[in-house]
C-alpha cells in the first residue's frame, strides 16, 4: 500500500514535461560538475612535482613554496644559505621551530658569510638541530653540457644542476638504477633520461657507465622516463635532459639561468661559474594559510621585481584558480625575467586548464542553484498548504501514533492476563 502511494506521487510530479525538462537540464549539469571535477583531480594527482606537501612526514600541515629569481640576480648558494638561516629565525618567531643552541647559531651564521661551490663548507653533521629535520628543500640551476662516451658525444644537453633533496620534490619514474643522493660524498654521479642514454650508450640497462662530463668521469646512477605529450614538449621536455650537481655544472657545464661570476678553485687555475640558481623549494611547516610562502619570501631578502613566490599546495584551489581565471589575458604579459623550469611551465599550463574547468563549474553550480531557487520560489506561490496546516497535518499525525502505541501496549497487557 504505502509503495503504491509512493509510486504514485513519483508518476504524478513526472507528469509535467516542463518539470521533467528542467530537472533533466539540472541532471546534466550535476554529471558535468562531476566528471569536470573527477578530471582535475586525474590533472592534479599527474602533477607530483606540485605535491611534496603530501608526502613529507609530519605531525601538522605543512606547505610547499617555490621561489624563482630573475636572471639579473646572481643567487649562489651562499646566498641559498641565507635565506635558510633566516627562514630557520622566522620560523622560531613564528612558533614553528625551536630555538637553537647559541653555538649553532654561531656556527649557522659563519655559514652564511661563506661563498663557496657546493657543500664544502656545510655544518657539521654533529652540529646540526632538530630545526633541519622539520623541513625539506632544494635548489637548481638549468644550462647545458656536454657528455661523451668513447667515440660519441652529446652536446649541449639541456642540463639541471641541483642541490639538496631535488628528486623528493621531483619523483620521476625510474627505467633503471637510483637517483643520486643529497648527501653523497661524492658529486660525481648523473642520472639521464631514457632517450639519451639509447643515444649514448644503445641501450638503458646502463648503471655504473662512466661519461666525460668537462674532461671529467662522470657515474650514471639512474636513467627516468621522459614525460611525453604536447603541452610537456612545449614545457621543456621535446629535448633530453641529464641531472647533475650543482657542483658539477658550475665546473663542467655552462650555466643559462641566471648571472654568474667566475671564482677561482685553487692554485693551479681551475674556475667555477658560481651563481645562475633560480629555484629554490621548500616543504615546510605552515600552521596558518600563507606562512610559509611568506616567510620565504621575506627571508629571501629580494623585492617581488626580482623574485616569483609560488604556494604549490595552494596553487590548484578554487579561489587561486579564479584568481587565475579573472587575469586571463593579463597572465601572458610576463614583466619579470625568469627562466622558469619545466615543471613549473607544465605546471603554468595545467593551472590554465584547471582554471578553464573551475569556470566551468562554477557556472554548473550557478545555474543549478538558481534553477533550484526558481523551483522554490514557484512552489511557494502556488503551494496548496499553509504553515498552519502543516502544524496540524504533523500533531495529528503524533496523535494518531501515541493512540497506535497506548492499544499495543493496553492490548499485549491483556494478553499477558
Amino acid at each position: 500500500m504505502i509503495f503504491e502511494k509512493i509510486w504514485g506521487y513519483i508518476k504524478k510530479f513526472f507528469s509535467n514535461r516542463k518539470r521533467n525538462i528542467v530537472l533533466i537540464i539540472v541532471l546534466c549539469l550535476l554529471v558535468i560538475d562531476l566528471v569536470l571535477g573527477l578530471i582535475s583531480r586525474v590533472i592534479i594527482a599527474g602533477l607530483p612535482d606540485q605535491l611534496g606537501a603530501s608526502r613529507w612526514e609530519y605531525d601538522g600541515k605543512v606547505a610547499q613554496v617555490s621561489v624563482f629569481f630573475t636572471e639579473d640576480r646572481e643567487i649562489t648558494p651562499s646566498e641559498i644559505r641565507k635565506l635558510e638561516y633566516t627562514m630557520e629565525l622566522e620560523l622560531q618567531k613564528a612558533g614553528v621551530m625551536p630555538d637553537v643552541e647559541e653555538d649553532t647559531q654561531s656556527d649557522g651564521k659563519e655559514i652564511v658569510d661563506t661563498i663557496d661551490i657546493g657543500h664544502e663548507n656545510t655544518p657539521k653533521e654533529e652540529e646540526a638541530s632538530a630545526i633541519s629535520d622539520l623541513y625539506n628543500s632544494c635548489y637548481s640551476a638549468q644550462g647545458l653540457s656536454t657528455l661523451s662516451f668513447e667515440n660519441k658525444n652529446a652536446e649541449n644537453v639541456d642540463t639541471i644542476g641541483v642541490d639538496g633533496d631535488f628528486f623528493f620534490f621531483h619523483p620521476m619514474e625510474l627505467v633503471a638504477g637510483s637517483y643520486f643522493m643529497p648527501d653523497d660524498v661524492m658529486k660525481d654521479k648523473i642520472v639521464i633520461d631514457e632517450q639519451l642514454a639509447w643515444e649514448l650508450f644503445g641501450s638503458n640497462d646502463i648503471i655504473g657507465q662512466c661519461v666525460t662530463i668537462g674532461g671529467i668521469n662522470h657515474y650514471v646512477s639512474g636513467v627516468v622516463k621522459r614525460q611525453e605529450g604536447k603541452l610537456k614538449d612545449a614545457a621543456g621536455l621535446s629535448k633530453s635532459i641529464v641531472y647533475m650537481s650543482y657542483d658539477s655544472l658550475s665546473r663542467y657545464g655552462e650555466i643559462l639561468s641566471g648571472k654568474t661570476s667566475q671564482v677561482d678553485l685553487s692554485e693551479d687555475g681551475s674556475k667555477a661559474n658560481i651563481g645562475g640558481i633560480n629555484c629554490y623549494e621548500a616543504v615546510m611547516p605552515s600552521p596558518v594559510d600563507g606562512i610559509a610562502a611568506q616567510i620565504i619570501k621575506t627571508s629571501s631578502g629580494y623585492d617581488d621585481q626580482y623574485i616569483t613566490v609560488v604556494d604549490n599546495s595552494d596553487r590548484f584551489s578554487f579561489f587561486k584558480l579564479w584568481e587565475v581565471s579573472r587575469n586571463f589575458g593579463k597572465r601572458s604579459m610576463w614583466d619579470k625575467p625568469i627562466f622558469y623550469p619545466y615543471w613549473e611551465n607544465l605546471a603554468r599550463g595545467y593551472e590554465d586548464i584547471l582554471a578553464l574547468l573551475n569556470l566551468v563549474r562554477t557556472v554548473c553550480v550557478v545555474v543549478i542553484s538558481v534553477i533550484l531557487a526558481v523551483l522554490v520560489v514557484l512552489a511557494y506561490r502556488n503551494k496548496k498548504w499553509t504553515v498552519r496546516g502543516i502544524v496540524n497535518y504533523l500533531a495529528d499525525k503524533k496523535y494518531d501514533f501515541e493512540s497506535d502505541r497506548q492499544k499495543k501496549l493496553l492490548q499485549k497487557q491483556n494478553n499477558d492476563k
